[in-house]
């Protein structure tokens, strides 16, 4: 008894275990796909449906073979038993036939032993010869009869052999399709699964970046950055919200500057982009530069002053700089504030603002224009 239950306990152990990693690993795969950037999220799920849509066909195509074999399967391992039985009955007789054939080999043999060399001739003599070659002849014929019966059944044995053979690999044929089939199934129901937790994912990302965007856009508006564009229709596409909010855009046409990190990645572009899952027209305001070091500086682009330095609801952190020409430069998922950065106050170009772990927002207007940032650093 307590035997059993430490083995019951072994093999819940392994289960529990199993169940475990399969759980440790749809966490690592949600985790990977929440820093991902949103296009690439967007082109998961679009690649997901096309996968899905493989997958369907292709359950489709196996299911009408299969239901076809099985026909041909069903009425074929009837044959089989019955070719299996006559094989059978064959291979009996081509063994008596063996026998029969050693037999014969045996007493034509025993006859050429009969009359030994020297014999003397006399008429008993020449009687006794004309009786053994007559018997000789006898069991040649007989045995050349019985070679071909011997071939022939030989010949119809392999042929019900092949055909055997043929049956047998059509009934693995069906079987591998069977298993086939089932392993698209269970891909078909892990896909939708993965397809459902990125839909959640992306919808939560396109969610948290309207609302940042608002409240960015909001501050802005507040501080008489920027002001508030006309609501537009458009009906070619599906609106995030009542409606497509667009913005005032104009070209920067003055000199490079230096960039926020010192080592950085370009994870969101500026400008618009119709969003492929839910074709929602959107319009990013700003860039995201992803950090190639973990806590980095980041340093204000031009000289200039504080106009706003503070922690906000959704964008974390957030500091913007007023400097000359009526620009704006905005830097928000701050993860620290500098100590010395206050409103009011002035900085000089290449002064630390803060740090960011990972992302940072980064946004440039110029009287109440917005401007595409990259206009305005250097990459290199």
């Amino acid at each position: 008894m307590r035997i059993f239950f430490l083995v019951f306990l072994f093999v819940f152990a392994l289960c529990a275990n199993d169940e475990l990693n399969k759980d440790l690993k749809e966490n690592e795969r949600i985790q990977k796909q929440l820093n991902k950037k949103l296009e690439e999220l967007a082109q998961d799920i679009v690649k997901g449906e096309q996968n899905l849509k493989q997958i369907a066909s292709q359950i489709q195509s196996l299911s009408t073979k299969s239901t076809e074999l099985k026909a041909t399967v069903d009425k074929q391992s009837k044959e089989l038993d019955t070719l299996n039985s006559q094989n059978q009955s064959l291979l009996k007789d081509k063994n008596e036939m063996e026998n029969k054939l050693i037999s014969l080999i045996a007493k034509d043999f025993s006859l050429d032993l009969a009359i030994p060399s020297g014999y003397l001739e006399s008429e008993e003599s020449l009687i006794i010869f004309e009786v053994l070659n007559n018997l000789d002849l006898v069991l040649k014929d007989e045995f050349y009869k019985l070679s071909k019966d011997y071939e022939q059944i030989s010949k119809l044995i392999s042929q019900k052999q092949g055909q055997i053979d043929k049956i047998n690999a059509n009934l693995n044929n069906y079987k591998e399709q069977l298993s086939s089939l089932e392993s698209l199934k269970q891909r078909q129901i892990n896909e939708i699964k993965e397809q459902k937790s990125n839909r959640v994912i992306y919808n939560k990302r396109l969610s948290d970046l309207q609302k940042r965007q608002e409240e960015l856009r909001k501050t802005l508006e507040d501080l008489q950055i920027t002001s508030k564009p006309p609501a537009k229709a458009n009906q070619n596409v599906r609106q995030l919200g009542s409606s497509y909010q667009g913005s005032k855009v104009k070209k920067y046409s003055g000199r490079k500057t230096i960039a926020p990190l010192d080592s950085f990645t370009v994870k969101q572009k500026f400008g618009n982009f119709i969003d492929p899952i839910y074709n929602i027209k959107l319009f990013n305001e700003n860039v995201i530069l992803k950090s190639n070091t973990k806590n980095a500086t980041v340093k204000s682009v031009l000289a200039g002053k504080i106009v706003f330095a503070k922690e906000t609801n959704l964008l974390q952190k957030v500091v913007i700089v007023e400097h000359s020409n009526s620009l704006h430069t905005i830097y928000a998922h701050l993860d620290k504030i500098s100590p010395t950065i206050k409103t009011g106050k002035n900085v000089k170009k290449g002064e630390v603002l803060g740090r960011v772990k990972d992302d940072l927002s980064f946004e440039v207007t110029q009287e109440k224009f917005h401007i595409n940032p990259l206009e305005l650093i250097s990459l290199n």
